[in-house]
C-alpha cells in the first residue's frame, strides 16, 4: 500500500471529534506541537500540519492529544445548498470543494441549507462527502430563506453533518422517496408496486436512521420522517428518556408523549429538533451561529465553486440548445431544397454531423442538459443515414 493516505478520526463517547489540535508525546514531555490531522496512512503514520515545524509525520498512537482547537485556522468556510438537489455538475463541486476547504484546516465547515429536497442517488453523494470528511468537523445551518428549510434531501444531508442548527420558522423532515414521471411525482410503491417500493423504502429508511445514529441522533425519528405508519413515543425507561416505535413499548416505559403519530411523516421545529436530539440549537442568523460555537472571531469564506458550477451549467444549457435548434433548422432546410447538388448537399450534411457529434459529446460531458441523449443521438443516426444516402446516390 505504501504511500497510500485515507483520512481518519478520532472517537470520544462514539461521537466523532476534532482529530488533532494540541499533541503531547506520552514519553517525551518536551515534545509538544500544535496542529491538524490532515491524513494517515495504512500503517498508522499520521500526516499533521503544524504550527511549530510544518507538516510532520507521527504515529498517533504515541501522543496524547488535547481537543482544544488551539492548533487548527481560526477560518470557517461554508458551503451553500439551496434549491433543489437535482444537479451531477452542482453535486460534483459540492464534493471537490469540501474536501478543498478542510484541507486548509478551518475550525469547521459551515454547510447552510435551504431546499425542497432533490435526487436520492445526488442527495447520497452529498451525504458520503460529508461522512467522510473525518478530519474536520461539519456543521449544518438549516435556513429559513427561499424553501424555509430542509426537507426530504436536505434533511438527509443535515443528518450527515456533526452538528445541526436551525435558523426559526424552519423545518426539518418529510423524506419520503419519490419518483418522477410523465403524469407528475409519485411514491416509489405508486410507481413500483406495494412489495418492490417497500423494498426501497426500507432501504432509505435504513440509511437515513445510520446518517442520525453516527451523530448520536435517534435513528427512529429519522425513520419516521420517511415512513408515515411509523407511531413514535417518547418514554421514560429506567433513568432515561428514548424515543422508540410504540410497538416496542415495555410494560414498565412511562409513556411521556406521543411524539409522532401514524398517519403523518414526521416533521421538526426547531424547537421540537432540539428538544429530542435532532439539532443543536437554534440560530437566527450566521453571526449568532458563530457566536454559539466559539467561532465569532473566525474569518468567514463563502465558497463559490457550486455557484460556479450552475452558471457553467446555466451557459452550457443555452449553447446546447441554439446548436440543437439551429442544426434542426438547417436540416429541415437541406431536407426541403430540391435544386441542390450532390456535392454541396454532402458538404453541408458534414458539417450538421460534425456539428452533432459536438452536441453527443456536450451532453455525455453534462449530463445535466435537459434533453435525453437518446434523443441526440437518434438526431446524429439520423443526419448520419442522410449523409450516407446522398453518398451512394448514383
Amino acid at each position: 500500500m505504501g504511500g497510500k493516505w485515507i483520512w481518519i478520526c478520532l472517537f470520544v463517547g462514539g461521537q466523532a471529534v476534532l482529530t488533532a489540535d494540541t499533541f503531547r508525546h506520552l514519553t517525551e514531555k518536551n515534545v509538544v506541537f500544535h496542529g491538524y490531522v490532515a491524513a494517515v496512512d495504512e500503517n498508522g503514520q499520521a500526516e499533521v500540519q503544524t504550527q511549530e515545524a510544518g507538516i510532520q509525520k507521527i504515529n498517533l498512537s504515541t501522543f496524547e492529544i488535547q481537543i482544544n482547537q488551539e492548533g487548527r485556522n481560526r477560518l470557517v468556510p461554508v458551503l451553500s445548498i439551496s434549491d433543489e438537489i437535482a444537479y451531477e455538475i452542482e453535486t460534483a463541486a459540492f464534493e471537490e470543494a469540501i474536501q478543498k476547504e478542510s484541507r486548509r484546516g478551518p475550525l469547521f465547515i459551515l454547510i447552510e441549507i435551504d431546499t425542497p429536497g432533490g435526487r436520492v442517488d445526488l442527495t447520497r453523494r452529498l451525504c458520503a462527502a460529508i461522512s467522510e470528511l473525518r478530519f474536520c468537523p461539519t456543521v449544518a445551518f438549516i435556513k429559513g430563506e427561499k424553501n424555509l428549510g430542509a426537507y426530504s434531501a436536505g434533511t438527509a444531508v443535515a443528518l450527515a453533518c456533526d452538528k445541526i442548527y436551525m435558523a426559526p420558522n424552519t423545518a426539518m423532515g418529510a423524506v419520503t422517496a419519490i419518483v418522477e414521471t410523465d403524469e407528475g411525482f409519485k411514491t416509489e410503491k405508486e410507481v413500483y408496486g406495494e412489495a418492490i417500493g417497500e423494498k426501497f423504502g426500507s432501504a432509505w429508511r435504513g440509511y437515513l436512521a445510520a446518517l442520525a445514529e453516527r451523530n448520536n441522533r435517534p435513528g427512529i425519528l429519522a425513520k419516521a420522517m420517511e415512513n408515515m405508519d411509523i407511531e413514535v413515543l417518547e418514554v421514560r425507561r429506567g433513568n432515561q428518556n428514548l424515543f422508540i416505535e410504540a410497538k416496542d413499548k415495555q410494560p414498565g416505559d412511562q409513556v411521556i408523549e406521543i411524539f409522532c403519530k401514524k398517519g403523518e411523516l414526521l416533521t421538526l421545529t426547531p424547537e421540537r429538533a432540539v428538544r429530542c436530539g435532532m439539532a443543536e440549537g437554534i440560530a437566527d442568523t450566521r453571526s449568532r451561529l458563530l457566536a454559539a460555537l466559539n467561532a465569532s472571531d473566525a474569518r468567514v469564506e463563502v465558497n463559490q465553486d457550486i455557484l460556479k458550477a450552475r452558471e457553467e451549467l446555466e451557459l452550457v444549457i443555452k449553447r446546447f440548445n441554439r446548436l440543437m435548434e439551429n442544426l434542426d433548422l438547417r436540416f429541415k432546410e437541406l431536407s426541403a431544397r430540391q435544386n441542390m447538388n450532390r456535392a454541396e448537399a454532402l458538404k453541408t450534411l458534414q458539417d450538421i454531423l460534425r456539428q452533432t457529434e459536438s452536441l453527443v459529446r456536450l451532453k455525455q460531458k453534462y449530463p445535466d442538459v435537459p434533453v435525453s441523449e437518446e434523443k441526440v443521438i437518434r438526431f446524429r443516426n439520423t443526419v448520419k443515414a442522410e449523409y450516407e444516402s446522398v453518398r451512394t446516390m448514383r
